[in-house]
C-alpha cells in the first residue's frame, strides 16, 4: 500500500543510510566568540568548547546510495554552528540550518535532529572572490564573501563530530518526551580545498528568527572552500530524559518560528500579509 509501508520496505529504507555518502562543495569561515554567548544556547547536556567559536557555512550537496544520486538535482544549506563538548568530544551544535529541499529537511529534523528550516540559499564563486546569501521569509538573514587563495595540496580526510539535540512534543507543546542527544561521527574525504580569506559575514535576525542577529562573531580563526565526499557514523545516542533538565527551551527556540504577526491583530487581514512595519514591530 502506498500510505502503509511493509515490513520489507522499512527495512530496505533503513539500510539506505548504511552506505548513504554526501558528494557536497562547502565554504565556511570560523570566528572566536564569548563564552558567555556559548552558554547562553548551549543546553545543559554540553559545555562550552575552551575556546569558543561560530562557525557560518554554505553547501550544496548530492546524496549517494549504492554509488548513484538518491535523487535528480542538488541541495543548498546554510548553516550556523557553535564548538561545544560532551565529555571528551568536541563537535559541532547547529543553531540555524537554512536549507531549500523539503525531503531533506524533514529527514534532518525527525531522524538527525538537525534545527532546518526552508529558505532560499544560493552562492557562487567567479575563481577569486565567493559570495553567498539566504533569505526566508522576505528577509535577509546571512551574508557572505570572501577571498579564494590558490588550490593547496594538502587533501586528506578529515573527521568531525556533530552534537545534535532531538525530542517529541506533544500535540500542546507541554509534554516533551524521547529526549536524546546524538553524537554523528562524519568523515570527509577531501578531494580539493582553497583558503577563504579576507571574509566579511552579516548576520540578521528576522521577526521569525531572531536568534540569528544575535550571535557575536569575534576574530575570524579560519576559512576555507572545498569539495569532496562524507559519511556519517552514530556513535553514540545519550537518553536525556528525566536528568533533571528542561530541554523544551532549546528545542522550541532551535527548530520552531516565532509568530510575530499575530501580535497586533488590527494588522490582520484576510488574503493580505501584514505591513512591513506591524512585522518589525
Amino acid at each position: 500500500m502506498s500510505y502503509v509501508w511493509s515490513r520489507e520496505k522499512m527495512d530496505r529504507y533503513g539500510g539506505y543510510f548504511d552506505d548513504l555518502r554526501t558528494h557536497h562543495t562547502y565554504a565556511f569561515a570560523t570566528y572566536a566568540t564569548t563564552p558567555d554567548f556559548a552558554r547562553s544556547v548551549l543546553p545543559p547536556c554540553l559545555e562550552p568548547a575552551d575556546q569558543p567559536a561560530i562557525t557560518v557555512s554554505f553547501g550544496v550537496f548530492m546524496e549517494w546510495l549504492k554509488g548513484v544520486p538518491n535523487r535528480d538535482g542538488r541541495d543548498r544549506a546554510a548553516l550556523i554552528g557553535i564548538n561545544a563538548r560532551h565529555g571528551e568530544d568536541e563537535g559541532v551544535y547547529y543553531l540555524t540550518v537554512i536549507e531549500t529541499e523539503e525531503v531533506n529537511i524533514v529527514t534532518g529534523r525527525e531522524f538527525w535532529g538537525m534545527p532546518k528550516k526552508q529558505g532560499s540559499v544560493d552562492f557562487f564563486d567567479d575563481s577569486d572572490q565567493f559570495f553567498g546569501v539566504v533569505e526566508r521569509k522576505r528577509h535577509r538573514l546571512i551574508e557572505m564573501q570572501g577571498d579564494l587563495g590558490d588550490p593547496q595540496d594538502d587533501i586528506g580526510d578529515d573527521v568531525e563530530i556533530y552534537l545534535e539535540l532531538s525530542g517529541s512534543f506533544g500535540p500542546t507543546k507541554n509534554d516533551l518526551s524521547g529526549v536524546k542527544l546524538s553524537v554523528f561521527e562524519n568523515t570527509s574525504v577531501i578531494k580539493t580545498i582553497r583558503p577563504l580569506t579576507n571574509v566579511e559575514v552579516i548576520l540578521q535576525g528576522s521577526p521569525w528568527d531572531p536568534g540569528v542577529g544575535t550571535i557575536p562573531l569575534g576574530e575570524q580563526i579560519d576559512g576555507g572552500y572545498y569539495a569532496g565526499e562524507m559519511q556519517y557514523n552514530v556513535r553514540e545516542r545519550v537518553d536525556l530524559d528525566g536528568d533533571g533538565n528542561d530541554y523544551a527551551p532549546y528545542l522550541m527556540g532551535r527548530l520552531y518560528d516565532d509568530f510575530p504577526d499575530v501580535l497586533d491583530l488590527s494588522d490582520r487581514v484576510i488574503g493580505k500579509s501584514p505591513s512591513p512595519d506591524a512585522i518589525s514591530g
